[in-house]
């Protein structure tokens, strides 16, 4: 295995550049000061005498472009892009020489042009390409009212926003955030700080990549990459973005980004902090086997004390040599309080037979730590990277739950908990990209070493008024996975085609050691994840593709554990370390016509890991276990489009129609019920008088569920205006979110006959937000990111 990785990475299969050999003329547009790529620069091939253009392109979000089948002949090749200054170059076409290689073009930053231009016009808000959906946020008034990250994906085509903050692609896929082509995972508590605290007007754009192809981490079920504007300058920048949160508590999100840069040389530097308090709410319906009734209401106090701090140093060692350096530290101190009331009644559910009140009080802690280090070196046609980091990740939480019998006004149980939880994350990688006479080849090897440590231990009060262990309920466990990965991958084009053949192949070692259960589970296998990629070109605006690709899901840290997590005192959820990796075959077709776009996805997911509820009818405990499904099914068609009703009114509108079928088995019977859902999301766009902007979003998601449960439909309502201040330095914007308080999730158990039971979450969706953005310094900036490695996000919280 390591020999075929090694080859992946070393030796990139030299015999295709022969293949669909023609004239062409390609090459990569970047940035003279900071070396990085510039996405979409306009790209025009002129006839030498005369001036007439012969063929005009557009580069791609990584710079790259390319002219086929150029006739003999001599040309001037300009290149534009705005805040640089135009290049022009003299080419010479021959069928002697059929491939012109340009390279890495170096445009020079326009400083004459900062803080001086005017853009009278803008950039489309959405794009659609064959692999990707691209978001212009820079000075796009589709995006001026919102307050943050988070804020623009609400509105993006494709993209679904929880209740809970989570984020899905299609309706079904978690992405992995990356920052500038690189990945930057993290855990969900961190990724949602970064995302309700990075400023729109330090975005350039988004990129959207909902059907991955085989060059990412198979892990990768989507990609949401997005691209920080680039340095134009020397000097120092900075800003400072303060939002206060107001719903039934109040929160604070505070960042400050700090960026110095001299000749060839950038640092950085972010902090962040949350400060506040946090509510959710879970309401539980449950009919019992004895035919009385149980009525679950829990509401969590958070309060949130979580500091973050970035350092990141991009060197430029010598001419196309790169070392970047990074530092990254995350605390989340917390405090929970959470109250839960258990009621008990009849079969006729007139009167009440018991009334159990919980009260618990714990404080989780969290601290993450991480460090990376990249160099790069780039040649005249080809780039090789390395990348290696080092993360740790701990977890501390004490519990102090209490539970009475309000009926009886006594003390039923008196539980003390403590949670020790470490992860250690190793990765290396390598990365390499060549341009060849007529494509691209990639081709790259990574290696992941992931421990795991986690200890959680149960204290009961006995009758001796005395805290004793609780063997049923302490764990203890360890985890060890060893990933070990290559891809390599070629793209090519032939006149109005474009090609992509790619190749993963991922090997996994696992040892899952249930310590006090007295169980090891050994793993080890390989899989191999193809992906390919055809697309025709009508023309430069409209164009037809058709994508396969095979990606796998390994289970989360958490999903492992075989601790009892719990939702109230008869009601938890169970990890299960034999779970097993999913893996999901997708074929995807899209069609863009302008600022139209239509997709269709179908495939189906083996092994799809979900959690199924569990009634145990003698103690009338409900579990959640973790289980493998045999199979999902699943397809969508998703549509998007953007337009102007007038120069100062523009709409942008995605709907999506979703079928899945899972194979549940559940009691000893088998559910197979496919279920047809739909989703409808809207934003208006308005310009008015005295430089305010606003803008009205709307989402709503039909009746929907699964083979077990139905889930009641939802929607919401966002309102917000945006006005700048003292010459563009100054950003004030108010949001209010969910005006009629209705984004929250209920679900149904389909069964009856088995079990009576309806639950729902709540969190504060509904709230106001007033964020003030100030710009400081008089340059511009690109806030590199430090790579981490996706296992992070898979660390959890």
């Amino acid at each position: 295995m390591f020999k075929f990785l090694f080859a992946l990475t070393l030796s990139p299969a030299i015999g295709i550049c022969s293949l669909f050999a023609q004239t062409s003329i390609k090459g990569f547009v970047s940035d003279s000061a900071s070396d990085t790529s510039i996405s979409f620069a306009n790209v025009s091939l002129h006839v030498a005498e005369g001036n007439a253009i012969r063929m005009t392109s557009l580069a791609d979000s990584a710079g790259y472009f390319e002219f086929a089948g150029v006739a003999d002949g001599s040309y001037l090749l300009r290149i534009s892009s705005l805040g640089y200054l135009d290049y022009s170059k003299k080419l010479y076409a021959t069928g002697a020489q059929p491939n012109v290689e340009l390279g890495r073009i170096a445009l020079q930053p326009d400083v004459t042009m900062l803080n001086a231009v005017t853009v009278k016009g803008e950039k489309p808000a959405v794009q659609f390409h064959s692999d990707r959906t691209v978001l212009n946020i820079a000075g796009n008034r589709f995006f001026k009212s919102s307050a943050n990250l988070m804020d623009i994906l609400r509105k993006a085509p494709g993209v679904s926003v929880n209740p809970d903050g989570a984020i899905l692609l299609a309706g079904r896929n978690a992405p992995v955030l990356f920052i500038n082509g690189k990945p930057m995972p993290m855990s969900a508590d961190e990724m949602l700080v970064y995302l309700n605290g990075l400023n729109p007007e330090s975005i350039e754009s988004i990129e959207i990549i909902t059907n991955p192809s085989s060059k990412y981490d198979g892990q990768f079920r989507g990609v949401i990459d997005v691209r920080l504007k680039s340095d134009l300058t020397s000097g120092w920048k900075g800003s400072l973005n303060s939002s206060l949160r107001r719903n039934v508590y109040s929160s604070t999100d505070n960042n400050l980004s700090l960026f110095y840069r001299t000749k060839g040389h950038t640092y950085s530097v972010r902090a962040a902090h949350v400060l506040g308090n946090d509510y959710y709410q879970y309401n539980a319906f449950q009919r019992l086997a004895s035919k009385n009734y149980m009525i679950t209401r829990t509401v969590t106090k958070t309060s949130n004390n979580n500091p973050t701090i970035q350092a990141t140093a991009d060197l430029s060692l010598k001419k196309n040599r790169h070392l970047e350096l990074s530092l990254k530290a995350y605390q989340a101190n917390r405090n929970l309080l959470t109250n839960n009331t258990l009621t008990f009644k009849d079969s006729l559910r007139n009167n009440v037979v018991g009334i159990n009140q919980t009260k618990n009080q714990a404080t989780p802690k969290q601290r993450n730590y991480a460090a990376n280090v990249g160099y790069d070196m780039d040649f005249k046609a080809s780039k090789l990277s390395f990348f290696g980091s080092l993360t740790h990740i701990s977890n501390r939480q004490q519990e102090d739950i209490r539970i009475r019998d309000e009926l009886k006004e006594m003390l039923r149980s008196y539980w003390k908990t403590k949670l020790h939880n470490q992860v250690q994350i190793r990765t290396i990688q390598s990365d390499y990209v060549k341009t060849l006479k007529n494509g691209r080849l990639e081709s790259g090897a990574k290696y992941s070493f992931i421990t795991t440590n986690n200890d959680l231990r149960y204290d009961t009060l006995a009758k001796d008024k005395r805290f004793t262990a609780d063997a049923g309920r302490s764990n203890k466990f360890l985890y060890y996975e060893y990933i070990t990965a290559g891809y390599v991958s070629y793209d090519f084009k032939l006149n109005k085609y474009s090609f992509n053949a790619s190749l993963r192949a991922e090997h996994s070692r696992t040892v899952a050691n249930a310590v006090t259960q007295g169980g090891v589970q050994k793993r080890d296998y390989t899989n191999w994840l193809p992906g390919a990629t055809i697309s025709y070109a009508f023309d430069k605006l409209d164009q037809i593709s058709l994508s396969f690709t095979r990606r796998i899901t390994r289970p989360d840290f958490d999903q492992l554990n075989p601790f009892r997590f719990y939702l109230s005192p008869l009601n938890y959820r169970v990890g299960n370390p034999y779970l097993r990796p999913s893996v999901v075959s997708s074929l995807q077709l899209r069609l863009q016509v302008r600022d139209f776009s239509a997709t269709v996805v179908a495939g189906r997911e083996k092994d799809l890991m979900a959690r199924y509820p569990e009634y145990n009818r003698v103690t009338n405990e409900l579990l959640y276990l973790g289980m493998n499904v045999p199979f999902s099914d699943f397809a969508s068609l998703e549509s998007s489009y953007t337009f102007a009703i007038t120069n100062w009114w523009k709409t942008m509108h995605s709907a999506g129609i979703y079928y899945h079928k899972q194979q549940m088995p559940y009691l000893g019977k088998t559910y197979a019920i496919g279920v047809f859902d739909y989703s409808v999301n809207g934003s208006q766009t308005f310009s008015l008088p005295k430089g305010i902007t606003a803008d009205l979003t709307y989402r709503y998601k039909s009746k929907s569920g699964s083979s077990l449960y139905r889930i009641k439909s939802f929607g919401s309502v966002d309102i917000g205006a945006q006005k700048s201040w003292l010459d563009g330095k100054l950003s004030t914007k108010l949001n209010f979110y969910d005006l009629f308080y209705t984004h929250h999730l209920t679900l149904v158990f389909r069964e009856k006959a088995i079990m009576d039971n309806q639950l729902s979450h709540r969190f504060r969706t509904r709230r106001a937000v007033l964020a003030l953005i100030y710009n400081l310094g008089g340059a511009t900036y690109q806030a590199k990111r430090a790579r981490t490695s996706e296992e992070e996000k898979r660390a959890g919280s």
